[in-house]
């Protein structure tokens, strides 16, 4: 069902070109300025700057789709710190859409078990809807109040430094080979900002 909805959501996300699995978008996109509330507090616009990003949504109660993700993120870090990430910052953030139940010490608990540099953030419904419709990401919760169901786009974003949105990419991707791609977009990105300070 997730998997579904994330692709027939696919098409409200801004247009991008697709290079070894990653979607760069043609015109990066501003992100409104959001709160997200981690387990050490307030996670923002701000704490995007000055590092790359890669967010992706899900939720505890998920059995299949959200571990797998996790596992393939966690995957993905790994490869990077392989190529050498020191000289180039970057956060992997899992955002849960299901606040009801995932408060953010359960959420932190979770994904650092995947890997220990994960963030793990949520926020109420208003304030998630704000993050993820910047990102033409899109969730929903039904309306039954007791075994509601969640569903949500499976997609990672990559934001840049600059607090943008530059790209996405779909899990079941090959790691090794995601890993170069952004390590080369990445360090073109950083060498302007480089030479300003």
């Amino acid at each position: 069902m997730a998997i579904l909805l994330g692709v027939a959501l696919s098409f409200f996300a801004p247009k991008a070109t697709s290079v070894s699995g990653i979607e760069w978008l043609e015109k990066p996109k501003h992100i409104v300025n959001f709160s997200l509330q981690t387990q050490t507090g307030e996670y923002n616009r701000q704490s995007l700057l000055g590092r790359f990003t890669i967010v992706w949504f899900g939720f505890l109660e998920c059995v299949d789709v959200c571990p797998l993700a996790l596992m393939q993120a966690s995957e993905l870090a790994k490869q990077l710190r392989r190529l050498g990430r020191e000289s180039v910052p970057i956060s992997f953030v899992f955002v849960s859409v299901d606040p009801m139940r995932d408060s953010t010490e359960r959420i932190t608990q979770f994904v650092t078990y995947f890997d220990t540099s994960f963030v793990g953030a949520t926020a109420d419904k208003l304030a998630l809807e704000r993050f993820t419709g910047s990102l033409g990401v899109r969730f929903r919760v039904s309306s039954t109040e007791q075994n509601y169901s969640v569903s949500h786009s499976v997609m990672f974003s990559v934001i840049a430094p600059d607090g943008t949105l530059v790209g996405r990419f779909a899990p079941d991707f090959d790691a090794k080979v995601l890993a170069r791609e952004l390590r080369i977009k990445m360090q073109a990105s950083m060498s302007p900002l480089q030479e300003k300070s």
